[in-house]
């Protein structure tokens, strides 16, 4: 059986899952590579006002692995 993965991004301080770095919608990505690019970039331009729109935030984020395990429910 193959172990499934998703992939989020981590606020580093706070320790709290972000979702706002590309897309309000996007919370997850089903690959690691899109996800790390993601962070990757997010990261890069934290500081500057031009590519943040939370202004104020200026967060380190950090990739986090989810393992998927199906859960049979009754």
């Amino acid at each position: 059986m193959n172990k499934e993965y998703i992939y989020g991004a981590r606020d580093v301080d706070t320790g709290k899952l972000v979702s706002d770095i590309t897309n309000p919608r996007r919370k997850y990505w089903d690959r690691r590579g899109n996800a790390q690019s993601a962070i990757d970039d997010y990261n890069e331009h934290a500081g500057d006002p031009r590519y943040n729109k939370n202004r104020g935030k200026y967060r380190q984020v950090e990739l986090v692995v989810f393992e998927l395990v199906e859960v049979q429910t009754t």
